[in-house]
């Protein structure tokens, strides 16, 4: 599990400052000349870094990072490409869809005119894609960002602020991987003396010792992260300088990252945290976990695959809240849930959640998810379990919340959250296959003629009949004037009826 670590470079003077700011040019031409050299066929890669180190004069490993980093730049350019491309593919499917299920209904909706435009839009976005990957290549890339170059040209840009930020942004950065082999980082090397930590950092000048060149050091005094409480003193959080401090102990390799920002240097190190030794066992059920926009649903499942209790954590600022404090609130949700469960010595199920953006939703639903508040969320809840040595699995989401609505809500008069939840920890944890269909609702289905008993009792998986009994259940609601969300309400009239 990777872990950043994160520090300021102290009592940088006029001089210092002036030799990181040549070295983060070096890097910076390094990384955008090698981008471009890359993109050129039959360009050789070693010969690549040797011209770099030579012409730079910085040490050989700035210039296979500086190579490699483009490399990675490329590879992730021609994915986005495909990305894109199956994204507004999906998205013009959607719309297609969408149109002739109105022309069906009514040829003359005022709705199509717009629907049809926004199908012409999303068609020229596919060509546009389409093109970058019949030449395997990608759209321009803007070293520094494109938002950035675009906003010199506003009316009210003070131009002196945007040429700092402008430079920061190309030429603010200078990074080095990790080598195992000589001990963390030989060109970015972090050491502590005495309590106090200092960055070694390897110039562009030396001393020739026959055919070796060794070159000069800087060192500069180092801050570490560390939240310490006023009052206890006790250390808030991770012990990031006890994390650091493993790390060198065991001579692992670490990637720091120097970046300039106003004048001021903020270090990043990467490196790899081992996570602690399990203390949950599967004798004592499992916890499964529904993430939501504004809630955390959780529900323990004892290993009889039934529910031995519900809890919704919830937190109404997680959609509006500025970044750092929805941060925080997302940190505080994934405590309370991992310790809880830590706590019942059980471990944790999770959906596997892709995030794809293929979906025609509302405005109020892409207002709550825009911050990409379920990954954060998951991602929070894995690394919080692997700190505590809590046991973590994750599931395909398919239909966990239709079968928690349909099934599990009725029976427990409970929420679909809890109830989704229910169904994941039966999934991953018990890794139950299928969710029998309810006899009275297959009894029901049977009577609209949409229930195969013989094809269901054969099938390898439950999605496809659930995925049949959410459509006429929305179906025949909504020729009541309901929707799927009325379910709970009418279930029993509907069945009985």
């Amino acid at each position: 599990m990777k872990t950043t670590i994160r520090g300021v470079l102290l009592n940088v003077g006029d001089d210092t400052s002036q030799l990181l700011d040549h070295l983060m040019r070096k890097y910076g031409f390094m990384v955008r000349y090698a981008f471009k050299r890359q993109l050129e066929p039959e360009t050789e890669v070693g010969a690549l870094e040797r011209f770099l180190s030579i012409d730079t004069g910085l040490p050989l490993r700035y210039a296979k990072d500086a190579v490699a980093e483009a490399a990675q730049l490329i590879k992730a350019q021609k994915e986005l490409v495909k990305e894109h491309l199956r994204l507004w593919q999906q998205r013009v499917k959607k719309t297609t869809e969408r149109i002739n299920k109105i022309v069906k209904k009514d040829p003359n909706s005022r709705k199509l005119n717009g629907l049809r435009r926004k199908l012409e839009k999303r068609q020229r976005k596919v060509a546009f894609y389409q093109q970058y990957l019949d030449a395997d290549t990608f759209p321009p890339v803007i070293f520094g960002s494109r938002e950035l170059y675009l906003s010199q040209f506003k009316k009210d840009t003070d131009q002196a602020i945007w040429r700092q930020e402008w430079n920061d942004a190309r030429n603010g950065r200078l990074a080095a991987r990790g080598d195992r082999t000589k001990q963390g980082n030989p060109l970015l090397r972090i050491s502590e003396q005495n309590g106090k930590w200092q960055l070694e950092i390897s110039l562009d000048r030396g001393v020739a010792h026959g055919k070796v060149l060794r070159y000069d050091k800087l060192r500069i005094p180092l801050y570490v992260a560390r939240k310490v409480s006023k009052q206890t003193g006790a250390i808030n959080g991770l012990d990031y300088v006890a994390l650091l401090r493993q790390a060198i102990k065991r001579s692992d390799p670490y990637q720091v990252e120097i970046l300039r920002k106003r004048g001021v240097y903020y270090v990043h190190i990467t490196v790899e945290e081992i996570p602690a030794a399990l203390t949950t066992y599967s004798i004592n059920g499992w916890v499964g976990m529904d993430t939501n926009p504004t809630l955390l649903a959780l529900c323990h499942v004892r290993p009889d695959g039934n529910p031995a209790a519900f809890v919704s954590l919830k937190e109404g600022q997680l959609y509006d809240a500025r970044s750092k404090r929805r941060d925080w609130l997302i940190g505080n949700l994934a405590k309370q849930g991992v310790s809880d469960a830590k706590e019942l010595g059980v471990g944790i199920v999770i959906e596997d959640l892709k995030f794809i953006k293929d979906k025609e939703t509302s405005r109020k639903f892409r207002r709550l998810t825009h911050q990409f508040v379920y990954r954060k969320v998951l991602e929070a809840v894995e690394r919080r379990a692997l700190r505590e040595g809590v046991e973590i699995r994750k599931i395909h989401p398919a239909y966990t919340s239709v079968i928690g609505r349909l099934k599990y809500q009725p029976q427990y008069g409970i929420s679909v959250h809890e109830s989704a939840a229910l169904v994941i920890a039966r999934r991953g944890g018990l890794k139950i296959r299928r969710e029998n269909v309810p006899k009275a609702l297959r009894q029901w289905l049977l009577g609209k003629g949409q229930f195969n008993e013989q094809a269901y009792r054969k099938a390898d998986s439950d999605w496809s009949i659930w995925s049949q009994a959410m459509k006429v259940i929305e179906k025949t609601l909504q020729e009541k004037g309901g929707s799927l969300v009325s379910w709970l309400g009418e279930r029993k009239e509907l069945l009985l009826g």
